[in-house]
């Protein structure tokens, strides 16, 4: 459970980072669907037909004139032998040769492929000998070019015209020492458009023929055949279709016929033979009885040849059936060495007969002998006349065990391209696309996030984390915590005052210095609102702005840049002449004044601390912005008056080694002062819980 929990806070971050970063996931979803919408225009509409075929497992009409023989010719390959002999070479080959599906004309101007514009070209002869011709020049295909809508130039490898042609017309023209043939049996295009044309070999047509061909079962044993082809041109998918069930339905038709007149061939060459054994057996018997006169055959005898000639038949059906099953299986299948045991029990058992037969009369034996010869030839010879009739009839009836149920007919909606399918998918690799360059930028800023990290690493507190609010530190010349005091960053700012109240109360240097590691940062933001939250209680604060190289804060407040706070280090004016009141009650500001050519010397100098100590008996709280420390040692001079300094960083940019630096630098002059961070700029994740963004109750 807890690691499904994560599992979904991880996708929310994940979510909510993209959502954060839309500015790069817009783009590549743009992009990305510009892609798709390029590609479901690029391909080419594929069209979809198909057919059903029966296969039936006997002949109907068949069944009841053969007997014993129909299981002869009975279909008893199951539904899988049928489909793999329906992609045959045999049967696909065919379908190939008549429909001329091993040429091939391509259109080659990509506007008209992509405006679906390029017209039709069907080749009915392209045959090039290729002796003479160098194998890299094989390679290369020809190109027909449309003059008009009934005559086209044919051009060879070498982009030379060969032959001007008529649609419809097979032309022979000498090429490379021999004699070549090319003809188009149709032609729908407009004039100028390009076609490469070419033949492909056999096996290429044929593989080529079986991606876009399929056959499979509908059901399970139902013996229905579905037929499915694709193709550019539903009309020729159903021509090509209806040719594939037909070919298969006359090439099972001729070889159920051809397989019925090769038995009916050995049939009646086998046939005199067995009608002479008969008339040989018949003539035996009467000379007997000529010579020795009328027999009569006893009851006994009766039953011994009744019971000899039963033996004998069942032994010849048994053998009948061993034949049938040598041909299905092999001479090790269990079943043909199950009717091998039934013949060697049933020659045991007409063995034992041969006892019965001595125990008679030698006059009763030799009719006996005679007998059987006589009625065992007449049932081979009876039943070989039946079987040939039945013969007969199957290959005059031309059955076969494949029924055509449904042809294919034409559609007019493509199979291919799922335009909307595609269209989504490209737009999820969009998503993704953006995803990785979202998660690349993150990986390459290495910033800090965690809070609990920092303070572990530093050593040093992070009174604050400040969620993005307004990029000023005023609106207007009002500050943020008095125009929206209920707004997020507000609300942490004021976390932040109230740890630097705990703090202060065991100082009585009411001075905070607020820095950051670089520009832009929101030192100044900071700096501004968190003055005046503290105006807000009722204290008298002075603002100050030590950035005497690039102070704003004369912006924020709507003052005109003249003098200021470089002026007064510089002796050049009075410091009551640079401080000015605010619309904030109890606030009050020094801008930084004209750039002086020297700010460094100035912050560390004892004027500058002789300031600050006046100031102190004026005011209740001094607040100091000072300039970047990673940039000048400005902040580090000028916060060495300071009993508390902060430090402002923002989430997610600066790294952990930068951050100790930073703190480093800013407390070399001042190392007795409390110092702590504040991240500005902090983003809220699902793992911060509802976070700051409760606004007011």
């Amino acid at each position: 459970m807890a690691s499904k929990k994560k599992e979904d806070k991880d996708l929310l971050d994940l979510v909510q980072n993209l959502v954060k970063n839309w500015f790069i996931v817009l783009p590549c979803m743009v992009f990305a669907g510009a892609v798709g919408v390029f590609v479901a225009m690029w391909i080419r509409p594929v069209y979809q037909v198909d057919a059903l075929l029966q296969i039936e497992t006997k002949s109907s009409k068949s069944s009841s004139m053969m007997g014993d023989m129909a299981a002869f010719f009975a279909t008893t390959s199951p539904a899988e032998t049928e489909i793999e002999l329906i992609k045959s070479r045999k049967v696909l080959g065919a379908t190939i040769e008549l429909k001329r599906l091993q040429y091939y004309a391509t259109p080659l101007s990509k506007w008209d492929r992509l405006f679906h514009r390029e017209g039709r070209m069907e080749l009915m002869n392209f045959d090039v000998p290729w002796e003479g011709v160098p194998l890299e020049s094989r390679e290369k295909p020809w190109m027909a070019r449309v003059l008009d809508s009934v005559n086209f130039a044919l051009y060879d490898h070498n982009n030379q015209r060969v032959l001007v042609g008529t649609v419809g017309q097979t032309y022979h023209f000498p090429y490379a020492g021999d004699t070549a043939s090319f003809g188009i049996y149709r032609m729908v295009a407009k004039k100028g458009q390009r076609f490469a044309v070419g033949k492909k070999s056999y096996l290429d047509a044929v593989e080529s023929f079986r991606s876009s061909f399929n056959v499979k079962e509908k059901g399970k044993r139902t013996g229905i055949l579905e037929f499915s082809y694709q193709d550019v041109y539903p009309d020729r998918a159903v021509e090509v279709l209806n040719e594939v069930a037909t070919s298969y339905l006359r090439q099972n038709v001729e070889e159920r016929n051809a397989e019925a007149q090769q038995t009916l061939d050995f049939l009646e060459k086998q046939l005199p033979d067995l009608k002479s054994r008969l008339d040989s057996s018949l003539m035996n018997m009467n000379a007997y009885q000529n010579r020795v006169g009328s027999v009569d055959v006893a009851a006994e005898t009766q039953i011994v040849l009744q019971k000899r000639m039963q033996l004998e038949q069942k032994i010849l059906e048994i053998q009948q059936k061993k034949q049938e099953a040598i041909r299905l299986f092999h001479a090790e299948h269990p079943t043909v060495k199950t009717l091998e045991d039934q013949e060697r029990t049933l020659r045991r058992e007409l063995a034992a007969t041969s006892r019965d037969v001595k125990d008679l009369p030698e006059t009763q034996q030799e009719v006996l002998k005679l007998t059987s010869e006589v009625e065992l030839n007449k049932v081979l010879y009876t039943n070989m006349l039946n079987s040939v009739q039945q013969l007969r009839l199957v290959s005059a009836g031309e059955v076969g065990s494949v029924r055509i149920v449904d042809f294919a007919e034409q559609t007019t909606r493509p199979v291919k391209p799922k335009k909307k399918i595609i269209f989504m998918i490209f737009l999820f690799l969009g998503i993704l696309l953006g995803a990785a360059i979202v998660s690349l930028r993150d990986m390459f800023r290495g910033g800090v996030k965690s809070a609990t990290f920092i303070e572990k690493e530093t050593g040093y507190t992070v009174y604050a984390k400040v969620p993005k609010g307004n990029p000023k530190g005023t609106k207007g010349t009002r500050p943020l915590a008095v125009v929206e005091p209920d707004d997020v960053a507000v609300e942490s700012l004021r976390a932040l005052r109230s740890s630097l109240e705990f703090s202060m109360m065991e100082s009585d240097q009411p001075v905070i210095g607020v820095s950051g590691l670089i520009p832009g940062v929101g030192k100044s933001f900071i700096s501004v609102n968190l003055a005046a939250l503290y105006a807000g209680l009722g204290k008298k604060v002075l603002l100050i702005d030590a950035d005497l190289r690039k102070g704003r804060l004369h912006k924020e407040f709507g003052i005109k840049r003249g003098n200021g706070f470089s002026q007064v280090l510089l002796r050049e004016i009075t410091e009551d002449k640079v401080i000015f009141p605010t619309e904030v009650e109890n606030l009050f500001v020094i801008p930084c004044g004209n750039v002086p050519p020297n700010p460094a010397e100035l912050l560390g100098s004892k004027h500058y601390i002789e300031l600050i100590e006046k100031f102190k008996t004026q005011y209740d709280l001094i607040i100091i912005d000072t300039p970047p420390i990673m940039l000048v040692t400005d902040a580090a001079l000028a916060c060495r008056v300071a009993a508390q300094v902060v430090m402002v960083i923002e989430y997610n940019k600066h790294s952990i080694e930068a951050i100790q630096d930073g703190m480093a630098q800013i407390l070399k002059g001042n190392p007795n002062a409390h110092a702590s961070i504040v991240i500005n700029k902090y983003e809220h994740g699902s793992q911060d819980g509802y976070g700051y963004k409760y606004g007011k109750y």
